[in-house]
């Protein structure tokens, strides 16, 4: 029986890839006010964006207890002897530490379980996933597995460009950008999620610099093969990217994501967003 991969709805995997690999997601949720929606099950992504554009409070996010992510894991043990499980990263949510606390509950069960931070988010930890769910249904024992997974993690890389920093400073995840606060009137920052908290790169006048910015650091690494670009409303905006970027990176899966409402909280309308996964596994 091949390795099980769980990961996390904030990885905004579609779910055609999903599907194909067998990847259990498990959701976190969005709040707004006393309302609360379980990512990609009672909420879809246009429902989300329009509700954050006119609520007049942000929402906020939850990540999953220790009990909802034990009862999760004990099902998918019933279907695999050993499980894989990529979270977002621990420094931008209790997720990971919870998935600790319930993976060593099976552990003392005698089910095979181990827990990887992702130290990332949405497509940036998605191309880890993605990376682990093909080795394992390739065969790949977990230890290979495994291995896979924490390789992908240095190698991941994220940017992303965003109309206002006031999302992400409002839902506490503004991490080292906050060097940018109180500088950045009509000037748009450039961030990077590094060792798992977002950091600034940049900042240029107008988007379309700002797109500039994103082609010239997406380009940059070497051997690239996966690429991403990820977006929260403007899809003209992001597929226009991709199209640009893949004659530049030939050799690279292309994948247009839709950031998802957990995400969206924290980063708002307007995300354009690219990431890529180098070298070889």
């Amino acid at each position: 029986m091949p390795v099980k991969i769980v990961t996390d709805s904030t990885a905004d995997l579609p779910a055609e890839i999903v599907r194909e690999l067998d990847i259990a997601v498990v959701p976190l949720t969005v709040i707004f006010g006393d309302r609360a929606y379980r990512e990609g099950v009672d909420i879809d992504h246009e429902t989300f964006y329009r509700l954050l554009q006119e609520s007049k409070t942000l929402p906020t996010t939850s990540a999953p207890s220790v009990g909802e992510l034990l009862q999760a894991y004990e099902e998918l043990a019933r279907e695999s002897e050993e499980l894989v499980c990529i979270h977002l990263s621990s420094k931008l949510s209790a997720t990971y530490n919870n998935a600790c606390r319930a993976a060593e509950a099976l552990r003392e069960r005698g089910v095979r379980i181990e827990v990887v931070d992702s130290l990332n988010v949405s497509m940036g930890m998605g191309f880890t996933v993605m990376a682990a769910a093909r080795a394992a249904r390739g065969g790949a024992s977990m230890e290979q597995v495994l291995a896979i997974a924490r390789h992908c993690v240095e190698r991941v890389r994220l940017y992303f460009v965003l109309d206002t920093l006031e999302y992400l400073r409002r839902g506490g995840r503004i991490g080292r950008a906050r060097a940018f606060l109180g500088s950045l009137l009509h000037v748009k920052p450039i961030l990077s999620l590094r060792e798992g908290e977002v950091h600034p790169e940049g900042r240029v006048r107008t988007r379309q610099q700002a797109r500039e910015r994103l082609v010239q650091l997406a380009v940059a690494a070497p051997r690239i093969r996966e690429l991403g670009v990820g977006y929260t409303t403007d899809r003209e905006e992001a597929e226009a990217l991709l199209e640009r970027l893949q004659p530049m990176l030939p050799h690279a899966r292309a994948h247009l994501v839709r950031i998802g409402p957990v995400v969206g909280t924290h980063a708002g309308p307007g995300l354009l967003g690219v990431g890529t996964l180098e070298g070889e596994e």
